[in-house]
């Protein structure tokens, strides 16, 4: 018999997916609420997690636990956690199973952003032009590597991209997802993805009805993991020693656009965000200071 507290989860995943989250956003919620159900079990001394339970859990319950997370873990990664309690305490709300929620007065750790790596043009061109163009596993890296920098994509909506997603005649890309949205795409990248479509996918898709648009070597759609490997790999080829991970090249992205001009409001639109809130990691970019220190950093860059 499904315990109570899983067959809850299974719903909530459920709901979540419902809501165009992605496989992936609802993975780690879920196992971040099986670490609370862990908790509570043992702090109530085995007893498996039902609804009494969950209506016993209350704002000094969290910080009982918010305080336990935080002997192991840093602020970024308590405010996931308690992210993912709201979602739940949200879900059961709505759903009628509980009249309060405990999340309601819970104040979040103070998270100071690191600065994201900044690549600078030239490394970046380096790095877009590293994947070989005659082969056509080459030819697909270039392209999904053109499409992360010049769309800023993260790299569950670039595995998500179908070729129905493309409308190269108009040069425009579009995102379904939590929130849906048409991103524009520049000039190599539409010509990148033709040759892609006419030269390199016929021959890598596992049937002719596969709709994924970057297949991966078994012909179905490419893994995060597949990605990121080859990520890693032209990254190191191309000697760029900087500490790299999947969202360097949306950085690279966002911080080229400002420098180039581009105000916050219309990065949110491009990144798909809906508050000015989410894009504040890059308001130092539009700063005098980071300016001059850009153009020291790297004298050949154009921006004004």
């Amino acid at each position: 018999m499904i315990r109570f507290m899983n067959r809850l989860l299974l719903q909530f995943s459920a709901n979540l997916h419902l809501r165009r989250y992605s496989e992936n956003s609802i993975q780690n919620h879920r196992l971040d609420l099986m670490r609370l159900q862990e908790w509570l079990e043992k702090r109530n001394g085995g007893e498996a997690v039902d609804l009494a339970a969950l209506k016993n859990v209350t704002l000094p319950t969290i910080q009982e636990y918010q305080n336990a997370l935080a002997r192991r873990l840093k602020p970024r990664s308590i405010n996931r956690h308690l992210s993912s309690i709201r979602l739940f305490f949200n879900f059961l709300e709505e759903s009628g199973l509980l009249s309060s929620n405990p999340m309601d007065m819970v104040v979040f750790p103070k998270v100071y952003h690191d600065l994201p790596t900044m690549l600078t043009p030239g490394e970046v061109t380096t790095l877009l032009d590293t994947p070989a163009e005659s082969h056509y596993l080459g030819l697909r890296d270039k392209t999904m590597l053109e499409l992360l920098y010049s769309c800023g994509f993260k790299l569950n909506e670039l595995i998500a991209l179908d070729v129905s997603s493309l409308q190269l005649d108009l040069g425009f890309v579009r995102v379904d997802g939590k929130r849906n949205r048409m991103v524009p795409l520049t000039d190599r990248a539409v010509e990148l993805l033709k040759r892609f479509l006419a030269e390199s996918r016929p021959g890598r898709v596992l049937h002719e009805g596969e709709v994924c648009l970057f297949p991966g070597r078994n012909g179905t759609r490419i893994s995060r993991i597949g990605i990121w490997k080859l990520i890693k790999k032209y990254a190191g080829q191309a000697a760029i020693k900087k500490n790299f991970n999947p969202r360097t090249l949306r950085h690279a992205f966002a911080i080229h656009l400002l420098l180039g001009g581009m105000d916050l409001d219309q990065l949110k639109f491009l990144f798909g965000y809906r508050h000015l809130d989410a894009t504040t990691l890059y308001a130092h970019v539009n700063t005098p200071d980071f300016r001059k220190t850009y153009q020291a950093y790297h004298p050949n860059a154009q921006y004004r």
